[in-house]
């Protein structure tokens, strides 16, 4: 997959944040990325501080998009808000969540 150095990027950050410290956001996101070879999932837990490949059981955002548009939004060559106003990017769940993940990146 071409997205596999933004998800190392993701995997890093998440790494990073003190699990004792203050936290802007805490939820459960579900990424389903759309590549060549189908359609990968992609399981990014801020309540636990896990990424992992799958799907979460009780996702409280599911974001939809395409392997390139996933390299845009994590290399900042388009912001996320650009994204989903051009269709780029999909979303379904806590509209609040999703929005404070936005502001976070």
């Amino acid at each position: 997959m071409k997205c596999d150095a933004v998800i190392e990027k993701i995997k890093a950050r998440v790494a990073g944040i003190d699990a004792n410290g203050p936290r802007k956001v805490l939820g459960v996101f579900q990424l389903n990325i759309e590549a060549a070879d189908g359609v990968h999932e992609l399981v990014v837990d801020l309540k636990d501080l896990k990424v992992y490949d799958g799907k979460a059981a009780g996702a409280d955002v599911v974001i939809n998009l395409k392997d390139e548009d996933f390299i845009a939004v994590g290399t900042k060559a388009i912001s996320v808000h650009d994204a989903v106003g051009q269709g780029k990017v999909k979303m379904s769940g806590d509209e609040a969540l999703f929005q404070a993940l936005v502001d976070a990146i």
